[in-house]
């Protein structure tokens, strides 16, 4: 069922658009939003990212008691804590 209120409802959206008849606000407003759009997945692919590797370190920590791979992961960690100590340049 059509009414009054649609109607109103109509003018209010078309009224917010106004902006696509005047080139350079649609361009502002444009350019605005697509700054809002990069910063939006900037945020929230840090906090996820973020959040995976907190998940990640907690797991491969674990993994340090095992014995198989523990014993790679203890190797590592000497050779990375050997070269910050170090300060060794690494070659390209």
């Amino acid at each position: 069922m059509y009414n009054m209120a649609d109607d109103r409802l109509i003018e209010a959206i078309e009224s917010i658009r106004r902006d696509r008849k005047d080139p350079l606000r649609y361009i502002f407003f444009t350019f605005l939003n697509g700054i809002a759009y990069g910063f939006g997945i900037g945020i929230g692919m840090t906090v996820i990212l973020g959040f995976i590797l907190f998940v990640l370190t907690h797991v491969i920590s674990g993994m340090v008691d095992i014995p198989l791979i523990g014993h790679y992961f203890n190797e590592l960690g000497k050779i990375i804590e050997s070269y910050s100590v170090q300060n060794a340049i690494i070659r390209r």
